[in-house]
């Protein structure tokens, strides 16, 4: 599904030029659950950045769905972007001013899906991430965790096959963050490929397979030792 070859990033802080990634080599099968860890700078939120086409690469070749999305004008992979992928980060992201529902909703409306339809996959989505009871509450009104479901819920409205996973557990408390692992992981096992960058080997060992990073470059991409707890 997902195949980064020799990828390389580079950045100019200053006078100094910083490698964010280093000749990066990388494949993904669908219904992957990966975990992605090491020391801050690294290269994990770039090489996430990269995988999530928010961010492109100096050199080298990812290819998505048999896709080289580096040949991609910036409109293309913008609707790739919507069309394979979802995002969850550390602060949630959320619209303050919108409710639980309409900030799951929103990718559909972007995305020009008719309002009946919408309504139905926002209902079914909020369902499933066990928030009914709060669709109609602002951010503001909701726990940290479900905030997080919330921000779920909006990142698979359209159903992506690859989901990001940025430090999801980071502004959470220990109970929390487990439900969210837990809701992560559950749709991973419906067919998801799932990539979760994390500082908690805790969580970073209930991934199938563990990469590790240091200065831009993956020194190592086992199978996990650690792993428990999965669906």
């Amino acid at each position: 599904m997902i195949r980064l070859k020799q990828i390389n990033r580079s950045f100019k802080v200053g006078d100094e030029t910083v490698h964010a990634l280093r000749d990066v080599d990388l494949d993904l099968e669908t219904g992957d659950y990966i975990s992605i860890m090491g020391p801050s700078g690294s290269g994990k939120s770039t090489l996430l950045n990269i995988l999530g086409l928010l961010d492109q690469p100096d050199s080298g070749h990812y290819f998505l769905d048999g896709t080289d999305t580096t040949t991609l004008n910036e409109a293309d992979q913008s609707v790739a972007r919507r069309d394979h992928i979802g995002f969850v980060f550390q602060s949630f992201h959320l619209i303050p001013r919108l409710t639980a529902a309409q900030n799951v909703e929103l990718p559909l409306i972007l995305a020009g899906i008719d309002p009946d339809l919408r309504s139905e996959r926002v209902d079914k989505a909020l369902e499933l991430m066990d928030l009914t009871d709060r669709a109609k509450h602002r951010p503001d009104q909701l726990s940290g965790g479900q905030r997080q479901r919330v921000a779920i819920a909006r990142a698979t409205i359209m159903q992506p096959a690859l989901l990001l996973a940025d430090e999801p557990t980071g502004n959470l408390d220990k109970h929390s963050g487990d439900e969210v692992i837990q809701t992560l992981e559950s749709l991973n096992g419906q067919g998801i490929t799932l990539v979760v960058v994390t500082h908690d080997p805790e969580i970073g060992g209930r991934a199938a397979r563990n990469i590790r990073m240091v200065d831009g470059a993956i020194v190592s991409n086992q199978p996990s030792t650690l792993r428990s707890g999965t669906g």
